[in-house]
């Protein structure tokens, strides 16, 4: 009970720190305003401590899916969330004099990997269940 609860309590985390992340890209579709670069800094340090808290989180818990391409759903999720960390400090410490048209698509990268990642953690929950 205690692994299935905190599995619960980080997919609860992880939902609200995805969903923050892709307001703040929304609200942020201009680099030039100066809450720019902390956003996407404290968006890749939220979902950096998300991702280690994922390695350590106990996968036995969850129920198992039959075998086929791409059954671990949660090395999926850790894909994703790693790319969208990536993402995030590329944007974050690209330098202020970068063209507008490549700011765009680092942001476009950070949205999509977004979605990724909030895909992957549906699929984790799925209509399969934690076992409790």
């Amino acid at each position: 009970m205690q692994n299935s609860l905190s599995w619960i309590e980080w997919l609860d985390r992880l939902d609200r720190v995805l969903q923050g992340a892709r307001e703040d890209v929304r609200a942020l579709a201009e680099f030039d305003n100066p809450r720019a670069v902390p956003a996407l800094q404290r968006c890749k340090r939220q979902l950096s401590a998300l991702t280690n808290e994922l390695r350590m989180l106990d996968r036995s818990v969850l129920s198992t899916k039959p075998s086929g391409p791409n059954s671990d759903r949660a090395y999926n999720l850790q894909k994703a969330l790693d790319t969208t960390v990536f993402h995030l400090g590329t944007a974050a410490n690209a330098p202020a004099s970068e063209p507008h048209s490549l700011r765009e698509r680092q942001l476009t990268a950070i949205d999509s990997a977004l979605r990724e990642s909030c895909y992957e953690a549906a699929r984790l929950l799925g209509p399969v269940r934690l076992q409790a």
